[in-house]
């Protein structure tokens, strides 16, 4: 998925447009809402009248408004809702997958999520639609770094393209791997008899422990070599799995960009940023932090849906789009 990281969705007066870095109007605001928002592949999805359609990076409609719902270009491909069912097209507008399931997730690696049924299985296809997998699991399941998470007979393990347990499913729960690490849950991991906690570690690809399992919680990924885990509050370990940023906030996330988003112990409900080394960089007074991209980040103010406001700010904190809805 190739991402424009100098076009981003905003809002001015109820509708919906996009600007640059600066806070230059590039698309003019005549859209009435955002589908994927950020342009992937050259194209993003925006609403019409409540249809769907992807739009190029000059504002014209490359494929016109007919989908109740539709998501970003990945690998040539976009997920798209047509007659209540979810399903692919093409850069023209053509089912390249019938529409026939429940729920489904974008294309990577040439494979994607998809359920067809309302029921707790689901499975991953290729591009012509055909089922890849042994029906498993696999509703909080990633494929990444060539290893899918998921479980088999009460065990999480990790399955590669070929349908094999790489890393057998021995743990209570695994997540995803992301950068050559990935969080698990062992089943005999309740070392604290008093509160029977269990507790978090990590493995490699080798399945060797290699991050101790201390941790009551842990995010889902390593980030610019940094994790978000949990012991009652938030901090952030190193790769050696030392604590770097001390347990102190309500909510830590991963870093991206050099920043994380972060919110404070007490009665303080609103969101900030935080520096690799833990310092408060961005002030925790929004209601909503997106990652930033690019130096900017998508922020909300207001208390409830009704009086939401959306603006960007840079990493110094500074408006360059005011908020507004």
């Amino acid at each position: 998925m190739i991402i424009n990281p100098n076009l981003y969705p905003a809002k001015k007066n109820g509708r919906s447009g996009y600007i640059d870095r600066t806070g230059k109007i590039i698309i003019d605001f005549e859209f009435d809402f955002f589908g994927s928002r950020d342009f992937s592949e050259g194209l993003a999805s925006v609403m019409v009248r409540d249809k769907a359609g992807f739009i190029d990076e000059s504002g014209n409609f490359i494929i016109e408004p007919k989908y109740e719902m539709a998501l970003g270009f990945s690998e040539g491909l976009a997920l798209v809702i047509y007659k209540g069912k979810y399903s692919y097209i093409d850069r023209n507008g053509n089912f390249i997958i019938q529409p026939n399931f429940y729920r489904c997730d974008s294309f990577k690696d040439g494979l994607a999520w998809v359920m067809d049924v309302v029921k707790l299985k689901s499975n991953f296809i290729d591009k012509t639609g055909k089922i890849k997998f042994s029906e498993r699991y696999y509703l909080n399941s990633k494929y990444n770094e060539g290893l899918i998470n998921c479980e088999e007979e009460g065990g999480w393990g990790f399955i590669d393209s070929s349908d094999r347990f790489i890393i057998p499913p021995i743990y209570k729960y695994a997540r995803p791997f992301i950068e050559n690490k990935a969080a698990v849950l062992l089943k005999n991991s309740s070392t604290r008899k008093a509160t029977k906690k269990a507790l978090y570690g990590f493995i490699n690809k080798n399945n060797d422990i290699i991050i101790d399992p201390k941790f009551q919680g842990a995010d889902i990924r390593f980030s610019e070599g940094l994790c978000a885990v949990w012991n009652n509050t938030y901090g952030y370990i190193n790769q050696d799995g030392e604590i770097v940023i001390p347990y102190e906030f309500a909510l830590g996330a991963h870093f991206n960009e050099g920043m994380a988003v972060i919110k404070p112990k007490g009665r303080n409900k609103k969101y900030g940023c935080i520096d690799t080394e833990g310092n408060i960089t961005i002030e925790p007074i929004f209601t909503h932090i997106e990652d930033f991209k690019n130096g900017l980040s998508e922020v909300i103010i207001g208390d409830n849906y009704d009086n939401f406001h959306y603006g960007y700010i840079n990493k110094q904190g500074e408006y360059i789009w005011e908020p507004t809805r």
